[in-house]
């Protein structure tokens, strides 16, 4: 087990002996809440009941008051109306008028909802009514009984006939309201019980219900566990596949190293023995055994190059540059390939194309010269055409749009389908004529997204072809005429061409370095002392024959630390630096060249190195290199590159 899981499975049991006690906990208090609500619900009814019951015993109450005074003004009438007992008159009115005001009880709201289907209730009210307002109309008071006792028997005798309904009307709201009870009663407790049941059912289903959340956190709580540890397996396969990808790199460092090692000296020879006297033969066999070795180094590049690509390693520094400066180069690339075939050549930008527009250089020249070595190597008669101009998108969004065409054979709707796939061809036969690795398209499709456009193909069998490459339109700062942006000084010049690494790059940056020379109007420079850190042997004769061909001095050395003991013994104008050299690599040279007093610590430190990566790149940046020379380098790139630095060379003293 991992050192970490036994501290992990704490953490994890910690964890559940919360989340079982706030479920417990949430458990108990819906439990008790529920009770409380049963409990509240009982007392409710139980309220209920006992104001339904108050409100039948006072109307009990009140018909019972209203049979009694009934009953107490008869005889209080008839004491009045006879002679032997004396009254008080005003007595018998009062007591009248207590008769009046329980019959209005009688006819209260609550005692007609209960009553109101009873005839008898209805027909003794009416009767009533009619008494007490005939009574009314004596009017039945002190002074009539005073004063006309004889009119005492007529009230008497029609009083009479009330008592018999009013008995009946108290005994049937008695028995109603005891009906009512318990009719009432009944509902109350089977309502109760339902609320009890319900009470209970919610009980249940709220226990029922924390058993499942229980069950859930339970559950996710595993499924955190399985999370937590595949995660930390992710982590480790991550760990492993960045050290994977770093073995992937140095692997491809190594292997680019070891292919473009040889090709140096290869086409450093063929370089050589071009310049010799060949007789017709022996031309046409350099110019073939050239061409053998730029094709090799073209599949390398675009290997190399795809490689970058999936490791994340691809970038993209956009500068101003100007369109038609570079629409120029494009066209002096291309006229020799075309003038062999005898092709016609079309260059234009329309007028809308801004004088400065924001790109990176090396990228969109790459992905230019692709399109256009395609062209030209599929069509055979006709013309090739490469036309700049401006574009709207479908947002609205200004466009730079490139289109490449030709007059070729045209591709077919299922070759176009697979055309940007990796290692695709058009003409995907074993008699094919044209040759290729089949990742041009594929990388330059990457290079454009990575600037934010992409790349389209229009075409159909026998009407040629049209690539269009579509980028985002961004204008530039206005620059002085007759000069790169990006170029600052000619050794900023000759470090920007050499960071080509394939052959077609590597021939427009050629292009772009003496273009470059030539506007800094530097004069041909010789004689310059150059130390040479070299491991391979070939490339050691190589490169002095190479100096020597352009009229310097060569110092050869096979690795960084005999390049660097003969820094401090001797002076020299530039320094040549192998990256990967034996005992110390041109990495910690350069480091220590560069702590060395002035000037020798100051001389040009050119890195002369077979691995083109970008990571290495980078190194050779913080170490203090002042350019980059990718290997293979031919003759014409090291006399540009030695030109550009000889311009901030300053010959030291002899010590």
């Amino acid at each position: 087990m991992p050192r970490d899981a036994a501290p992990l499975s704490r953490q994890a049991a910690a964890k559940q002996r919360r989340w079982r006690l706030v479920i417990g906990t949430m458990g108990l208090l819906l439990v008790l809440a529920m009770a409380g609500v049963a409990w509240l619900q009982a007392r409710q009814y139980e309220a209920l009941n006992g104001t339904r019951r108050y409100q039948d015993d006072y109307l009990v109450w009140s018909l019972f008051q209203f049979e009694t005074e009934y009953l107490k003004l008869r005889l209080a009438l008839e004491q009045a109306a006879g002679p032997s007992v004396a009254v008080d008159p005003d007595q018998v009115a009062q007591r009248y008028e207590i008769f009046v005001s329980r019959l209005n009880l009688v006819e209260s709201e609550h005692a007609a909802q209960v009553l109101a289907r009873h005839p008898d209730y209805q027909r003794t009210v009416a009767r009533t009514q009619d008494f007490v307002r005939w009574a009314d109309a004596l009017p039945l008071n002190g002074a009539l009984i005073r004063e006309h006792p004889e009119r005492l028997p007529e009230v008497i005798a029609r009083m009479e006939p009330l008592a018999d309904p009013i008995r009946e009307l108290s005994l049937t709201s008695t028995h109603h309201v005891a009906e009512s009870v318990t009719h009432r009663n009944e509902i109350i407790r089977s309502q109760s019980r339902v609320s009890l049941g319900l009470t209970a059912a919610l009980s249940a289903m709220t226990l029922l219900f924390a058993a499942v959340i229980y069950r859930q956190f339970r559950g996710l709580e595993r499924y955190g566990d399985k999370q937590k540890a595949l995660a930390a397996r992710l982590n480790e396969a991550q760990r492993e596949a960045d050290a994977a990808n770093r073995a992937k790199t140095v692997f491809l460092a190594n292997m680019s190293h070891e292919l473009r090692t040889p090709l140096q000296g290869l086409l450093g020879m063929l370089g050589l023995i071009k310049e010799a006297p060949l007789t017709a033969a022996q031309q046409e066999q350099h110019k073939a055994a050239n061409d053998c070795a730029r094709h090799l180094l073209a599949v390398l590049g675009d290997i190399l190059d795809v490689t970058r690509m999936e490791a994340g390693g691809l970038s993209i520094a956009p500068e101003p540059l100007q369109p038609g400066a570079l629409m120029r180069e494009l066209e002096a690339l291309s006229r020799p390939q075309a003038a062999a075939k005898r092709l016609a050549l079309h260059f234009g930008i329309d007028d809308d194309v801004p004088g400065w527009v924001l790109a990176d250089p090396t990228r969109l020249r790459q992905i230019l010269l692709n399109l256009l070595s395609n062209a030209l190597k599929f069509c055979d008669r006709g013309q090739v055409g490469c036309q700049m101009r401006r574009g709207v998108g479908a947002l609205g969004e200004d466009l730079l749009l490139v289109e490449v065409s030709d007059t070729g054979p045209g591709i077919d709707a299922e070759t176009q389908a697979r055309l940007f796939q990796r290692f695709s061809q058009g003409d995907a036969s074993t008699s094919r004529r044209h040759g290729g690795a089949g990742l041009g398209l594929e990388i330059s499709r990457r290079l454009a997204r990575a600037m934010g456009g992409d790349i389209h193909v229009a075409s159909a069998p026998g009407q040629g072809a049209r690539f269009t490459l579509t980028m985002p339109l961004r204008a530039g700062a206005d620059l002085p005429l007759g000069r790169p942006a990006s170029v600052a000084s000619p050794a900023s010049t000759a470090m920007n061409a050499m960071n080509a690494a394939d052959a077609t790059t590597a021939t427009a940056a050629a292009s772009q370095d003496k273009a470059g020379l030539a506007a800094a109007a530097v004069p041909p420079v010789t004689g310059l002392r150059v130390l040479v850190s070299e491991d391979n042997p070939t490339n050691r004769i190589v490169i002095e024959a190479m100096l020597e061909r352009l009229g310097h001095h060569a110092t050869l050395c096979e690795n960084g630390l005999q390049a660097l003991h003969a820094l401090r013994q001797h002076p020299f104008d530039v320094v040549l630096m192998d990256l990967h050299t034996p005992q110390m690599d041109g990495f910690e040279a350069t480091r220590l060249m560069r702590e060395l007093p002035a000037p020798r610590g100051s001389l040009p430190i050119v890195a002369f190195s077979a691995d083109a990566f970008e990571e290495s790149r980078q190194r050779a940046d913080e170490a203090g290199i002042s350019a980059f020379l990718a290997k293979p380098v031919e003759l014409e790139t090291l006399r540009a590159c030695l030109q550009a630095m000889a311009s901030q060379t300053i010959r030291p003293e002899a010590a």
